[in-house]
C-alpha cells in the first residue's frame, strides 16, 4: 500500500491535495494517551515449499523489452479517475449460465506463501536485489502451477518518501517525509514542542536550529510545518498519537524550507526518550531505478479478470501485511484455480514499485492499452495489506462492483460493506479505475503498515481468513460476470441485477 501523495513526481499538486492538506485527528484526551495494545496474534506456519529464487537467465529471457522511464504525472482520486476513465468502457459479457463450482480454498496455502515472502525473502524495497528475488520467486511459483509467466520491466523515478532517523548507534527508525518539505539532511538537538504546533507553542521553547517534535492533531500538517519554519527550526517531526492510524499526509501545494517527517506512535515514544539529545535525519534523494511486474496466465488465456497486488515493500521492513499478504493470496488463488476452466480468463499479476507511486500497475495498464487489450478486461481484484486490521472491513470499489461486494459479504456473513480508504492511502486499483476498468479492493482499517512492526508476528489469521474467503467469493462472481464457465457458491445478485 502506498501513500497517494507519492504519485506526484513533477507536479506540485498531489492526490487529494485540497481534501487532505489538513490533519483531522481529534485532540487526544491527554498527550500521553495511547491505544491499548493489540491482542497477541497467531503466527502462520509455512505449508508450502518453493524455491526462493528462480534462475536469472530463465527470467531474463522472459522479460519484455525495457520501457521508457515512467511518466511524471499527477495521480487522481478514485472519484476523479472514474470520471476521466469514461473514455474506456470494458466490453460487457453476459453472465455465465453455468459451469463447475469454484474450487475449495485453503487458507494454509496462502499462509505458506506468506511465510516464504516475509519470513525468508524479507524486505523487498523497490528496485533492490531483494525485490528482484521476490519477482523470481513469483515467476517460479506461477510456472510450477502451469502458468505462462512474463516479466514486464520498467524504469521509474519516484519522490522521496520513507526517511531514516538515526537516534543513536543502534538500528535506525523510520518516518514518512512529506513531499513539499526540504530533502536535505539535518543533525541537531531534539526538542519537544508543547501543544499541537501553533505559533505560541513554538514560542515556549528554544527551537531555533533544533529538530522540533510536536504531536499530531488539531493543527493542519501544512500549518504545523509553516509555524516550525517561521520559528527557525532545523526540521520538524510530527508524532502520531494513535497506534491505529497510518502515517503520511500532504501539504497540498504548499512547500517549506525544512525537512518535515511524520512518525508512528512507536517511533514517537523512542524520540520522546531522547529529548535534549542529538539525532540525525539523513538527506533524502529522489529514487530512480528499475522494477518489474510479474504476469501469469494460462497458455492461450486472456485477462478478462485481473487478480493481483504489489510485492515490494518500504525500505528495511519485512512487509508481512503490506504486502506479502496480498501477494501470498494472489499466489494461493493461482494455485486454487489452476485446474478450473475459468482460469483461462484470469491474469495474476505481482506489481513492482507500488510503494513509490503505483509505478508497476500504471505500467501494466499502459501496456494493455498499447497492445489493444484494455477492452477485454472486465474487472480487477486488488489484494493489498489484508493480513492485519479489524472489522468491519471496507469494500473499496468502483460503482459497478460495490453492490456485488456487499451482496457476497452478506451471504458469507462477513462483516464488510462499501467504504473508502483513508485519504492519505492509495493502492493499485486506482490505476485501473483511471482507465475506466471496474475494480474492487477489500481494506481492513487499523492495519500496521510501513513500520518494522509489519512482520509475521503481527499477522492476524482471523482477519486474513475473513478477507481471503470474501475475495474468493467475489472472484467467482467477477468471473461469472465476465462470462467465464463457473457457478459461484454464493449468489452474485444485487438489487440492480435481480430480476423483478
Amino acid at each position: 500500500m502506498t501513500f497517494r501523495l507519492l504519485l506526484t513526481v513533477a507536479a506540485t499538486a498531489l492526490l487529494f491535495a485540497a481534501c487532505n492538506s489538513g490533519d483531522n485527528t481529534p485532540r487526544p484526551q491527554s498527550e500521553q494517551s495511547q491505544v491499548a495494545a493489540q491482542s497477541q496474534q497467531e503466527q502462520p506456519q509455512s505449508q508450502t515449499q518453493l524455491p526462493a529464487k528462480a534462475a536469472a537467465t530463465k527470467q531474463s529471457n522472459q522479460a519484455q523489452q525495457k520501457q521508457p522511464s515512467a511518466e511524471s504525472q499527477e495521480q487522481q482520486s478514485e472519484a476523479q479517475s472514474a470520471e476521466q476513465g469514461q473514455q474506456h468502457q470494458p466490453a460487457q459479457q453476459p453472465a455465465s449460465s453455468g459451469g463447475p463450482p469454484p474450487p475449495d480454498f485453503d487458507l494454509d496455502t496462502a499462509l505458506g506463501y506468506l511465510n516464504q515472502l516475509a519470513g525468508e525473502l524479507g524486505p523487498r524495497a523497490s528496485g533492490t536485489e531483494q525485490e528482484r528475488a521476490a519477482a523470481d520467486y513469483l515467476a517460479e511459483s506461477f510456472e510450477q502451477l502451469g502458468y505462462e509467466t512474463q516479466l514486464e520491466t520498467f524504469a521509474y523515478t519516484g519522490a522521496p518518501s520513507i526517511s531514516r532517523i538515526d537516534i543513536d548507534s543502534r538500528a535506525p527508525t523510520f518516518g514518512f517525509r512529506f513531499p513539499g518539505s526540504a530533502p536535505n539532511g539535518v543533525s541537531a538537538i531534539l526538542v519537544r514542542v508543547p501543544g499541537y504546533g501553533e505559533p505560541t507553542d513554538f514560542d515556549q521553547v528554544d527551537a531555533e536550529g533544533k529538530i522540533a517534535l510536536v504531536n499530531r492533531g488539531v493543527v493542519e500538517f501544512r500549518h504545523k510545518a509553516a509555524n516550525a519554519n517561521s520559528a527557525g527550526t532545523a526540521a520538524l517531526i510530527i508524532a502520531n498519537t494513535r497506534t491505529s492510524d497510518s502515517i503520511g499526509g500532504t501539504f497540498g501545494a504548499y512547500t517549506v524550507d525544512i525537512p518535515v517527517l511524520h512518525v508512528s506512535l512507536a517511533t514517537a515514544d523512542q524520540l520522546h526518550a531522547r529529548i535534549g539529545e542529538r539525532i540525525t535525519i539523513p538527506e533524502a534523494a529522489p529514487t530512480n531505478g528499475e522494477s518489474q511486474n510479474v504476469i501469469a496466465r494460462k497458455p492461450g488465456g486472456s485477462c478478462r479478470v485481473i487478480v493481483g497486488g504489489h510485492y515490494d515493500t518500504v525500505p528495511e521492513v519485512d512487509g508481512a501485511n503490506d504486502n506479502a499478504s496480498g501477494t501470498a493470496l494472489t499466489l494461493a488463488f493461482a494455485e486454487t484455480w489452476a485446474n478450473h476452466p475459468a482460469a483461462d480468463d484470469i491474469c495474476f499479476v505481482g506489481f513492482g514499485a507500488e510503494e513509490l507511486g503505483l509505478f508497476g500497475s500504471r505500467e501494466f495498464v499502459r501496456n494493455l492499452g498499447k497492445n489493444g487489450q484494455l477492452g477485454e478486461v472486465t474487472a480487477m481484484l486488488n489484494l493489498d495489506a489484508i493480513g492485519d486490521g479489524r472489522a468491519p472491513y471496507r469494500i473499496v470499489a468502483s460503482s459497478e462492483l460495490g453492490a456485488l461486494g456487499n451482496a457476497v459479504a452478506a451471504e458469507l456473513q462477513i462483516n464488510a460493506s462499501t467504504g473508502a480508504l483513508p485519504m492519505e492511502l492509495g493502492s493499485d486499483h486506482a490505476s485501473f479505475i483511471a482507465e475506466g476498468i471496474p475494480a474492487i479492493f477489500l481494506f481492513p482499517p487499523g492495519a500496521v503498515i510501513h513500520t518494522p512492526a509489519d512482520n509475521l508476528d503481527n499477522i492476524n489469521r482471523e482477519v486474513f481468513g475473513d478477507i481471503a474467503t470474501l475475495n474468493h467469493g467475489i472472484l467467482a462472481c467477477l468471473l461469472q460476470r465476465a462470462g467465464s464457465p463457473v457457478s459461484p457458491a454464493t449468489s452474485c445478485e444485487t438489487e440492480e441485477t435481480r430480476s423483478p
